[in-house]
């Protein structure tokens, strides 16, 4: 299969870009799809759920592999997509919660996909809205880019939301439609909580299959 590099990314914190991004080299990997992961976030919270998770999966081989990358000078990044490009399969990025930084330039510029969790959310979904004009100036300053923007309305409580409320989300929803495509909602769910870097429950496969599903096969 050929390369394809996909970034995790929104302006916001909190609305689960790490996990969502574990969850997809999981489910990858149990499709049995080539993947890795980059941890470009200064939080390296992948890196150490990785580092957790092998103490307690010893002897247990990696099913695809983490690592790290610090985010500093644009002129490494564009290293690190070049090197990326090389890489057969998957290649995902969880980037920091500050999209602004000079060095994610090269990382957005030369992404084939951008995956944006949010949730419904108002200080979420104006974050969210910041993220989308940063992603337009890169664009503007970077003729090349061609990264495609996935939303994922993720965490959701569909127990939740009131007549009003459920308007605004649909309003929502068909805004970010006109800027990328929004994926089939991903509940929240106990057993997301419960995620690691080597297995997939079969709850959790469910859980996010609607929307993985969606992405994938978009993602030429």
């Amino acid at each position: 299969m050929k390369n394809l590099k996909i970034v995790f990314a929104n302006q916001k914190g909190g609305v689960g870009k790490s996990t969502l991004c574990i969850m997809f080299a999981n489910y990858l990997a149990w499709k049995r799809k080539p993947v890795c992961i980059i941890d470009t976030d200064l939080q390296k919270s992948i890196l150490m759920q990785r580092q957790k998770d092998a103490q307690l999966f010893e002897g247990v081989e990696e099913p695809y592999s983490v690592q790290d990358f610090d985010v500093n000078e644009p002129e490494l990044m564009e290293q690190l997509m070049e090197s990326a490009s090389q890489v057969e399969g998957y290649v995902l990025f969880d980037s920091p919660g500050n999209v602004s930084e000079d060095g994610l330039v090269p990382l957005f510029a030369n992404a084939d996909y951008i995956v944006c969790p949010y949730e419904y959310e108002d200080k979420t979904l104006d974050s969210t809205g910041v993220f989308v004009q940063v992603v337009n100036a890169i664009k503007e300053h970077n003729p090349e880019m061609h990264a495609k923007i996935f939303f994922v309305p993720n965490r959701i409580d569909p127990r939740i939301g009131t007549t009003d409320e459920q308007r605004m989300w649909s309003e929502t929803n068909e805004i970010f439609q006109q800027i990328g495509r929004v994926t089939p909602v991903v509940n929240s769910r106990a057993t997301l909580k419960r995620i690691n870097t080597f297995e997939l429950l079969a709850t959790q496969r469910e859980a996010v299959k609607s929307a993985f599903e969606y992405m994938i096969k978009r993602m030429k």
